[in-house]
């Protein structure tokens, strides 16, 4: 704000007379240039009064600068247990996802060995398998049947070995094997079982043939006992195992009671040769069956020895690889 008074007699340098006025200058104009210009009461280093905001501080951490940081660790103003946490934070999920990078493929080492010595022990149990086979064809097995046992665990743990591994070659050889000789084991159990039912039943039975040397009901509970023992045999077979065998048994078991009846007929009329006869003729049916029995079975050992080296070669390619 500019006051200029005009006075008779007095003029200033520019042709103007000035008036300086203290109520002004106390309110902070001051007279510049024959003007008054307001000016700022307070200096800029003047502190602010209490009802003006104070302005927002720095963040400790988040809002360092990098020219700050230097002054903040030469004063000792640093939060080390946050940075350690950090550290030991980051170490910690670097380790642990390189864990869970390295997790699958230990995984498959670890499968790998064991699959080898699954392996191994089923290869072990081979021999063992080839003796029980020959065996199926005599009256005596070679072993008893319980030690197919270990054989079928061996190849029920490689099995399940096998469903770990992403290695379909290694994969596909531990199941072939496995499965192989589970089929071995299967075929050799069921007709260990068959033919340790059926042999002894197919022995003539030792009927009296002279009537003065047995009474007729006698010899007619006699050969009842046999043909009772032949129907509970033939009711216990297996489905599906020897089957062309078991028709047989069938047929001959439907005909024992017209054998029976001839036989007791024979005796009461004191006919040897009659009696002789119905044996002769009942052996001659028995035998028939245990010739059908003997192929079967060397049927059944022909398709085991294929097993057993379905088995031998497929574990060579895990063992040998």
């Amino acid at each position: 704000m500019t006051a200029t008074i005009k006075r008779p007699g007095r003029r200033t340098a520019s042709g103007r007379r000035r008036v300086r006025f203290s109520s002004l200058e106390a309110l902070g104009f001051t007279d510049v240039a024959s003007s008054w210009t307001d000016s700022p009461a307070n200096p800029p280093d003047t502190p602010r009064g209490r009802h003006l905001a104070t302005p927002p501080q720095p963040e400790e951490v988040a809002d360092w600068r990098p020219h700050d940081f230097g002054r903040r660790l030469e004063g000792g103003n640093v939060r080390w247990g946050m940075i350690a946490a950090i550290i030991l934070l980051v170490g910690g999920l670097s380790g642990l996802g390189y864990w869970l990078y390295q997790r699958p493929v230990a995984i498959q080492q670890a499968a790998e060995v064991e699959l080898t010595t699954q392996a191994e022990t089923l290869e072990t149990a081979i021999p063992l398998l080839t003796e029980l086979n020959l065996g199926l064809g005599s009256n005596e097995p070679a072993s008893e049947p319980t030690s197919l046992d270990s054989v079928e665990n061996a190849a029920r743990n490689l099995f399940d070995t096998s469903g770990l591994l992403t290695n379909t070659e290694l994969r596909s050889a531990a199941s072939k094997a496995a499965s192989s000789a589970l089929d071995g084991v299967r075929l050799i159990r069921e007709t260990h079982a068959y033919s340790s039912a059926v042999r002894p039943m197919l022995e003539t039975p030792l009927l009296e043939t002279d009537r003065d040397l047995i009474a007729l009901d006698e010899a007619a509970r006699s050969f009842g006992g046999w043909q009772l023992a032949m129907d509970s045999m033939r009711t216990a077979l297996p489905d599906g195992v020897l089957t062309d065998v078991t028709e047989q048994i069938d047929i001959l078991s439907g005909d024992l009671s017209s054998f029976l009846g001839r036989y007791v007929d024979a005796l009461r009329q004191d006919d040897v040769a009659a009696v002789q006869s119905v044996l002769t003729s009942l052996e001659a049916r028995l035998e028939k069956i245990a010739v059908a029995l003997a192929e079967s079975v060397s049927d059944i050992q022909a398709r085991v020895q294929i097993r057993i080296e379905e088995t031998a070669a497929a574990l060579g390619q895990i063992v040998f690889r």
